[in-house]
């Protein structure tokens, strides 16, 4: 027993009950200081901060984080482990980027485009995708438009596409450019000077977003046209307008400056499967006409002198025509778009070549492919045709050519004695025309057109050498999945 006051006899019972609280105080107290740093207010700005970091934009090209500022240098290795959730974030386990579905880029439209109509439905047009269906559901949903969760929204085809793209090359001068797959790239062809008053505009306001490329196509743009009947420009304008050409020359840097990728390139070089098929169909037919020649037929009234007849040439071909149906040649052929639409008007011709040389109407390309096929040779007396599509479509039926050397374009697809004949003008042109003739007229002919364009033109291989082109000098053109090959299309 303890001897003295109550309140003696309860300190001295309680120490003990002290010390066990004084010894557990000790333990637990790193514990709660820890704690307590952990769930500071710090942990609100650490939150922003992987916020901050998840939301932040990411390098589409490098498919990495963009830098991210550490204020404060004590939470380096906080901001550290930001960056590394980031990544994973971004990166799947196999280490592939995670293609996560990316909201569709805002792009601008021209303002001149405001009250012009914005897409094709199919057969008709409407202001967006969801007013195409006019109340009649999917079948009312075409061109730039689909059908998807019952609603008619942009194509997903065209998701890679920017949404003006049709709007611009409704214009003559912009051409449009497909892949291998049918589907448009953000690539456009310039075929032709300016038109519309407001077409640089528009070229001005979408080059950042769209990839615009000079081609040969049209007369002998981009150089000034001698034609006389053509509009007059400074070819300094064109020749210094876009970032890269697709052109015809022999030498393109005499004409364009250092800051312009070329290539040698032009449209008649694409879309040669139509006739190549067309020849081996009909490559059994009898031949009836020794050429046949490819007009214009707008200058009709007046007995072919005129714009078309001017780039055709056909003041050349008159002359020629004394020489080719004289009875030292006897020739006969073809002269094609040489009468007007109504068929009651032709161009006149000699009087030595009646009963000799057929002349037509306008020609659809099947009906002109048809007169092709039964003809040893195409004639080519043009000079300002930047690329003449007749050239290669007969060489796609494996029928040589007897061209103009001074022809502005074409002149690439010749290789004498192998693809036809070259002559200058009047002076050598009995020539050429005889060569050609002894070689067609009689046994197996020594010409190899055919061997010739499937080793170098044609989709395949023109498409794939633009696709090269693009990828080698804009790499930053984003074109869809699969794509090897380019090919402008609707000349």
């Amino acid at each position: 027993m303890v001897n003295g006051s109550p309140s003696q006899r309860l300190l001295s019972q309680q120490g003990p009950i002290v010390c066990l609280l004084a010894i557990a105080l000790l333990l637990i107290l790193p514990s709660l200081i820890l704690m307590g740093y952990l769930t500071s207010s710090s942990a609100d700005d650490r939150h922003f901060r992987i916020t901050d970091a998840l939301d932040a934009p990411r390098n589409n090209e490098l498919g990495r984080v963009d830098a991210i500022e550490v204020a404060d240098s004590s939470h380096k290795e906080s901001a550290s482990a930001t960056i590394e959730l980031q990544q994973q974030l971004m990166v799947g386990e196999s280490g592939e980027e995670n293609q996560q579905p990316q909201p569709p880029k805002r792009y601008k439209s021209y303002p001149g485009f405001a009250k012009e109509q914005s897409v094709v439905c199919g057969g008709h047009k409407a202001k967006s995708c969801d007013l195409c269906p006019q109340g009649n559901g999917a079948a009312w949903c075409n061109g730039e438009c689909e059908w998807r969760g019952g609603e008619c929204t942009r194509s997903s085809k065209l998701e890679h596409l920017h949404p003006d793209y049709f709007r611009i090359t409704d214009r003559y001068a912009f051409q449009p450019v497909m892949n291998q797959n049918h589907e448009h790239v953000n690539v456009i062809m310039v075929r032709s000077p300016f038109r519309g008053k407001d077409d640089e505009e528009v070229y001005r306001f979408y080059q950042d977003d769209i990839l615009f490329l000079g081609i040969s196509s049209f007369e002998s743009f981009p150089l000034q046209s001698p034609n006389p009947y053509s509009a007059k420009y400074e070819s300094e304008y064109y020749l210094n307008l876009f970032p890269g050409f697709l052109h015809m020359m022999h030498d393109p840097t005499k004409h364009f400056p250092p800051n312009v990728e070329t290539i040698l390139m032009s449209q008649s070089d694409f879309m040669l499967d139509e006739p190549m098929r067309f020849g081996k169909q009909h490559r059994s037919d009898e031949k009836l006409f020794d050429f046949v020649y490819s007009g214009g037929d707008q200058d009709v009234a007046r007995d072919c002198v005129g714009w078309a007849s001017y780039n055709k040439n056909f003041s050349f071909v008159r002359e020629a025509l004394e020489v080719m149906c004289s009875p030292e040649f006897n020739v006969t052929g073809v002269l094609v778009a040489n009468k007007n639409k109504a068929d009651t008007k032709a161009c006149t011709i000699p009087e030595s070549c009646r009963g000799k040389i057929v002349q037509t109407t306008f020609l659809d390309q099947r009906r002109f492919f048809g007169y092709l096929s039964k003809a040893r040779w195409a004639f080519l007396p043009q000079i300002c045709d930047a690329s003449p599509r007749v050239s290669t479509q007969a060489l796609s039926m494996d029928i040589p050519l007897l061209m103009n050397r001074n022809i502005m374009g074409g002149w690439k697809y010749m290789r004498e004695g192998e693809t036809g004949e070259f002559f200058n003008d009047m002076s050598d042109f009995k020539d050429s025309l005889r060569r050609i003739l002894d070689n067609t007229r009689g046994g197996k002919s020594p010409y190899k057109p055919l061997d010739f364009v499937k080793a170098n033109y044609g989709n395949a291989k023109s498409g794939q050498r633009l696709f090269e082109f693009v990828k080698q000098h804009w790499p930053q053109i984003k074109l869809p999945p699969g794509t090897t090959q380019l090919l402008p299309t609707g000349a």
